[in-house]
């Protein structure tokens, strides 16, 4: 039986023909309508209005307050006729764009060379393909059919022209001018593009973000585990990940572009973690996802735009990666941390849904990845949220009321992000109010006296819970655990090292200070950190901007020894120390 139902959202309404029902959810999240942080129904925040009877699930996930004010979740609503479904307004995310800049000897990978060709005379035959190899000094070149089509109309119409060179490559022809670039960090959660000026050594413009592909899921398994759905429906139509990611790094460039008055950039520099470049790329991530987690390439790629749908002339430079879970976006962020040049040693870390670590000693690297799942995002927490407005993103001890907190924008608190959870759980230890076990208690405190119902309530409406806090334990436990391990692996010590570099937008936005006193990252480091911000950008720029950075970069991977962490000794046992909170 048919069922047509309407779906109001911020762009405006759409109108569905459906199975009668069906759940709603895969609908919504094809349109690109809803994200499915879980897409099992059990996380509580693919929020929806709707006028339908509640489930068991739905009031347990949501209480009764948010029920009577219509509030559903799209993973058990049933598609029904004449349904009417409103989905909640998102707040865009603060999505960093800005890095740790530093100085470095500049040679880009693509160079613009002006050029002055010669004409042809009855003495002088030549092709005009040959006569511009000899006046770019180039050794061959990949010009396209339709480049080539165009080729004798530029070579005669009197415009100064310059060769686009990747090593002794003709790539194309451009005008005279500054050369410009697109840099783009693929994160699982979001996208930042920078329009970089290469001559004159800056950012012209950047944007920032949520992914595209966010309503397939929320972690990079939920991603393949759907690119493998329509790999066993037949492959119908296009790959609706792939189409969703080039659709928008398409997007962001035309908006770049048009920005800045820009024409279109010499090249591209693309960075993410394996899974990300494998979707982009419309690679098979399958076997990514489970033992023995082998990707289909590590290999840096080099691709015209177009092939990805990508409105430009120019190339795609997709950056290598270590192994399946550590990936291009941790190369980059070691370019972006000097790991090319000796340093003292040092940790770096991208907390993120799977928080990588790389420890530095004498040249050597150690790597692993710990699967800390996405709450320090919030999607796992009962009123956890991504970085947006209106999340509590700062909480400090207040003497009268307990604790005062800060919202991103200044917006009023809808819920608490990453950060945010971070300080709360550091004040409750401050205060004794959760013990080293992670057991809430309250007490007589301003602060003790706002726990209610195995809840620390920062609003009537934003709760921080017992399950909550076994939620960031879990989390913290597998982070620091690895740390411990490459630390054991290289016969360091925690005073041996001299920096922890934080890399990412939680690492930039969490305070150092609540990291250590919940034990996510060893005391006395948090004299030590140094905030990179968003160093996958930065270091995705200095691969195509920086001498001899392709090559660094390929002496950084063959520095690194990976340790898969579910298959060391004593991971477990270290797991489980990591579970105890630090003693005050």
């Amino acid at each position: 039986m048919e069922a047509r139902m309407t779906v109001h959202h911020q762009q405006g309404t759409r109108h569905f023909v459906c199975t009668a029902g069906e759940p709603v959810a895969p609908l919504l999240r094809d349109a690109g309508l809803l994200p499915l942080p879980c897409g099992l129904g059990k996380c509580g925040k693919c929020l929806i209005y709707a006028d339908t009877a509640p489930t068991d699930e739905e009031r347990s996930l949501l209480g009764e307050r948010r029920l009577a004010a219509g509030l559903r979740l799209a993973c058990h609503t049933r598609a029904r006729d004449g349904l009417e479904i409103t989905v909640p307004h998102a707040g865009a995310l603060k999505v960093l764009t800005q890095y740790a800049d530093m100085d470095y000897v500049r040679e880009p990978l693509v160079r613009r060379v002006p050029l002055a060709v010669g004409e042809a005379t009855l003495e002088d035959q030549r092709s005009d393909v040959q006569r511009l190899l000899t006046a770019a000094q180039a050794g061959g070149h990949e010009l396209t059919l339709e480049e080539l089509t165009a080729l004798p109309a530029q070579l005669r119409s009197g415009e100064a022209l310059a060769a686009l060179l990747h090593g002794e490559k003709l790539l194309g022809l451009r005008p005279q001018g500054t050369s410009h670039a697109l840099i783009v960090d693929i994160g699982t959660t979001t996208v930042a593009a920078l329009l970089a000026d290469l001559d004159g050594q800056r950012i012209v413009a950047a944007l920032g973000e949520r992914n595209a592909q966010s309503p397939y899921g929320a972690d990079v398994i939920s991603r393949i585990h759907r690119e493998m759905e329509w790999e066993k429906a037949g492959r119908q139509g296009s790959n609706p990940l792939q189409a969703a990611i080039c659709r928008q790094i398409d997007d962001m460039l035309q908006r770049l572009l048009a920005e800045s008055g820009i024409q279109d950039v010499d090249m591209l520099s693309l960075t993410g973690n394996t899974t990300m470049l494998h979707l982009l790329c419309g690679l098979p991530g399958e076997h990514i996802s489970k033992a023995p987690f082998i990707p289909v390439t590590l290999e840096p790629m080099c691709l015209p735009a177009q092939r990805l749908g990508i409105r430009s002339a120019g190339r795609c430079f997709l950056m290598p990666g270590i192994s399946s879970y550590i990936g291009a976006d941790i190369v980059a962020s070691l370019l972006a941390a000097d790991a090319h040049h000796p340093q003292e040693p040092f940790l770096l870390v991208d907390l993120g849904t799977n928080a990588e670590t790389v420890l530095y000693a004498d040249g050597k690297l150690l790597a692993c990845s710990a699967a800390a799942g996405p709450c320090f995002e919030g999607a796992t927490l009962s009123c956890g949220m991504a970085g947006q407005d209106g999340a509590i993103d700062a909480v400090e001890a207040d003497a009268a009321q307990g604790l005062r907190f800060s919202t991103i924008g200044g917006a009023p608190a809808q819920g608490i992000c990453g950060s945010g959870v971070l300080d709360a759980l550091a004040l409750l230890l401050d205060a004794g109010c959760v013990d080293e076990t992670g057991r809430l208690e309250a007490g007589d405190s301003p602060l003790g006296r706002r726990i209610r119902d195995d809840a620390l309530l920062l609003t009537e409406t934003v709760r921080f819970t017992q399950r909550d806090i076994r939620e960031v334990q879990l989390a913290k436990a597998a982070v620091r655990a690895g740390m411990e391990i490459l630390l054991q692996e290289a016969g360091l010590r925690h005073e041996d090292v001299r920096r922890l570099y934080l890399a990412g937008g939680f690492g930039s936005a969490m305070r150092p200070r609540s990291a250590a006193r919940i034990g996510l990252i060893p005391a006395g480091l948090e004299q030590r950190v140094h905030v990179l911000g968003n160093a996958a950008s930065f270091g995705a720029l200095r691969y195509v901007s920086e001498k001899g950075a392709q090559a660094a970069a390929a002496e950084l991977i063959r520095q690194t020894r990976y340790i898969e962490l579910s298959a060391h000794g004593g991971f477990s046992e270290s797991y489980v120390e990591q579970m105890i909170f630090p003693a005050a």
